[in-house]
């Protein structure tokens, strides 16, 4: 599994951390025991499934979710790059947007 956003979350008050350029490792179902808290808002993930027979176009909805604990690796060679601007549709200071 790809994580799209990870965020180091620190227990005593730090602001949180994002994390780039990490893979998931271990038992991915194990980690389903450690969710601490789900968000109220689903989202939508359209993306690929491998198979030996090749990639196989998927969909998810799931909300945001907090996991007390999981096994991350670092990629063997990261070419994820942190974005410019934000994108509009999260600028604070347009009016009239719904949250």
């Amino acid at each position: 599994m790809t994580p799209l956003v990870v965020y180091r979350v620190f227990p005593d008050g730090r602001p949180d951390e994002l994390v780039r350029g990490v893979d998931i490792v271990g038992t991915p179902l194990v980690s389903l025991t450690k969710i601490v808290a789900t968000g109220d808002k689903p989202d939508i993930f359209n993306g690929y499934c491998g198979a030996e027979s090749g990639s196989v176009p998927v969909s998810a909805v799931a909300p945001a979710i907090l996991i007390s604990e999981m096994e991350f690796a670092k990629k063997e060679t990261s070419t994820d790059r942190p974005p410019i601007l934000l994108p509009p549709a999260h600028d604070p200071d347009v009016k009239g947007q719904q949250p």
